[in-house]
């Protein structure tokens, strides 16, 4: 890399000092190869948890980027899991739900969340939830059948005297209102 020298009133800096100075986190090569070989083994996400860094997705697209790797997608990571025979057991399903109630719940008690923050954590808690009790076969399915008695057909009478009262006063505002046009001609 190119020395570079960044000039601020009274002040030389070349590249990486003025990294540092920017707040700019700068990683080893070590740190970066131990990261890449975390992400390939359980995904960029769960990587950057684990490890604590980096702090964005962007750096860490930047590391594959930098060193021309292909980046794990969810595909790539299905197929490890079905090489090792993991998340076919619904016990591991269960585990694996469980575990995402446990970092929402854990995210909830931050302080700096928004509403849409909150929403998205809610969702993901109750579509685990949801995915436990199918597991479990716990899931509410509702069939529901329905026979007209008595009450259904008088609601259904009424309804009927009402859209027939209603179109009979929508045909005579038309001839009201066609007739007094025909006047004023």
């Amino acid at each position: 890399m190119r020395n570079v020298k960044y000039y601020d009133n009274m002040h030389i800096y070349d590249n990486m000092s003025r990294e540092n100075m920017m707040g700019y986190p700068v990683f080893t090569e070590e740190q970066i190869s131990e990261f890449i070989e975390c992400a390939n083994e359980m995904g960029i996400g769960p990587a950057m948890r684990y490890l604590g860094y980096p702090k964005s997705y962007h750096t860490a697209k930047k590391f594959y980027l930098q060193r021309s790797l292909d980046l794990p997608t969810a595909n790539t990571l299905a197929v490890m899991a079905k090489q090792l025979d993991i998340f076919y057991k619904d016990k591991d399903k269960i585990i694996a739900a469980q575990a995402i109630i446990d970092r929402a719940v854990e995210k909830l008690y931050e302080d700096d969340l928004l509403s849409e923050d909150i929403n998205k954590l809610s969702n993901a808690i109750h579509k685990a939830i949801q995915t436990i009790n199918l597991i479990e076969g716990k899931s509410t399915n509702i069939n529901e059948n329905r026979s007209k008695d008595g009450t259904d057909l008088a609601i259904v009478d009424m309804l009927n005297e009402a859209k027939a009262r209603n179109n009979l006063i929508k045909d005579k505002i038309s001839t009201i209102g066609t007739t007094h046009i025909d006047k004023l001609s």
